[in-house]
């Protein structure tokens, strides 16, 4: 059995155009991975019983068991910032190519969500 974990990164600058595909993504991922300096933009997004924080210290761990259990799904993970520049997040998709190597892991090209700028709430 094989499971997708698409990586989205975070966009600071809340422009509209690079975030074209990512809210899709979220929609229709069964998990939503954040980590921390991720996880309020994921909480934004998705409901929170789909969104589970990790760190890049147990993210193998804990993705792996997500990619071991139960039914095909998607899943996101979301970092903050730019995924190609993130040390700690080839470190975990290195770490889940050797543990879970049924798992497709795979950086969304130019997809990245914008953080809340202001509240939902507030009209």
């Amino acid at each position: 059995m094989s499971h997708d974990l698409v990586v989205l990164g975070t966009d600071p600058s809340g422009d509209d155009a690079p975030r074209a595909g990512a809210h899709d993504l979220l929609a229709e991922a069964g998990t939503v991975f954040a980590f921390p300096q991720a996880e309020s933009t994921a909480l934004f997004y998705a409901e929170a019983w789909r969104v589970e924080p990790v760190t890049p210290r147990d993210a193998v761990a804990r993705i792996g068991a997500w990619a071991a259990a139960g039914p095909a799904e998607a899943a996101v993970l979301l970092v903050g910032g730019d995924p190609a520049g993130d040390a700690a997040l080839g470190a975990v998709l290195d770490g889940l190519a050797r543990t879970a190597p049924a798992l497709r892991a795979r950086i969304a090209e130019g997809s990245r969500v914008a953080p809340p700028h202001r509240s939902p709430l507030i009209g």
